[in-house]
């Protein structure tokens, strides 16, 4: 899947947990370097599923995320 990364042009939010043992953090950093528009956040004291481990905080990162795109203008 990483051959592909590079080809896509779309922004994307990597939320990742910093004790992540199924898809370590390694792994989030090579994304976040091959993907051209992404922006990398971590979660501490947070594995595999941050968005069921720390709710709150991956809510309040990813909202805080998508706002950055609230005027954006839509692609044709």
């Amino acid at each position: 899947m990483s051959d592909d990364l590079k080809d896509m042009k779309m922004p994307v939010c990597l939320i990742w947990g910093k004790q992540d043992t199924i898809t370590p953090p390694d792994v989030a950093e090579e994304f976040h370097r091959l993907l051209p528009k992404s922006d990398l956040f971590w979660i501490d004291k947070c594995g595999h599923a941050p968005m069921m481990e720390q709710a709150q905080e991956f809510n309040t990162i990813l909202e805080v995320w998508l706002k950055k795109f609230q005027n954006t203008p839509k692609p044709e």
